[in-house]
């Protein structure tokens, strides 16, 4: 059993392995905690969605993440799947299915701006909403576990595709929330429902915009000048 602070709220995690210690070693803490979680061997085995050969050390750590989420929800925080980084100590969040390129943006960001921008996290950062929105790192931080335990006020949401030809376009609310809602963490729940929705509304409505792009710095820089010298 240890503390963890995630997100600003500190939380004991009883667990049953070794492993979850070490995979939150960035973010222990000795303050006194929030609330506790804690899973069963039968809410660890039901992670193993895909059948593969997955430790049940590894499958505790997700199961203790959906436990915390949903917690975490009565405060306003949603788990928001993207890469998120910061730059010049403001966020923006790359987002789109899985293989469409996140990561790969990302990095090129990482390559053209330098030492100007902190990767925040790679797959699973949390979104407090609120007045503004905050984006905080966690130790989920995808396959190349890239996370830092950091926080930055959000400036933009990006909605990736693919594209041969970089184009950008800032969308309305209505046009963002159904892609800003599918790539939220929902909690099954009717009654997490009724609190995730006008969560991802409230997101809606900062700035959001779609972007066709290659790899290419070009792509990079056409999506930062809209979003800061617009």
């Amino acid at each position: 059993m240890f503390n963890a602070e995630i997100a600003e709220h500190v939380i004991t995690i009883d667990n049953k392995y070794d492993y979850i210690r070490d995979y939150f070693s960035g973010y222990i803490t000795d303050k006194p905690s929030d609330f506790t979680v804690c899973v069963s061997d039968e809410e660890i085995a039901a992670e193993n969605t895909d059948d593969l050969d997955w430790s049940s050390a590894y499958l505790e750590t997700l199961a203790i993440y959906r436990k915390i989420c949903e917690k975490l929800l009565d405060n306003d925080l949603i788990l928001f799947h993207s890469s998120a980084l910061s730059i010049d100590g403001q966020a923006v969040l790359f987002t789109a299915p899985s293989g469409t390129g996140k990561s790969t943006h990302a990095r090129l960001w990482r390559e053209h701006f330098g030492d100007r921008v902190t990767m925040v996290n790679d797959d699973k950062p949390l979104l407090k909403i609120a007045d503004d929105i905050t984006v905080y790192g966690t130790p989920y931080g995808g396959k190349d576990n890239l996370q830092t335990n950091t926080s930055a006020p959000v400036k933009a949401v990006v909605i990736l595709y693919q594209a041969k030809e970089n184009t950008v376009r800032r969308l309305s609310a209505n046009e963002a929330y159904p892609t800003l809602l599918s790539q939220t963490y929902r909690v099954s729940s009717i009654e997490g429902m009724t609190k995730t929705m006008p969560l991802v509304g409230k997101l809606s409505h900062i700035p959001v915009y779609s972007l066709g792009c290659n790899i290419s710095y070009d792509a990079v820089e056409l999506i930062y000048n809209e979003i800061f010298k617009a």
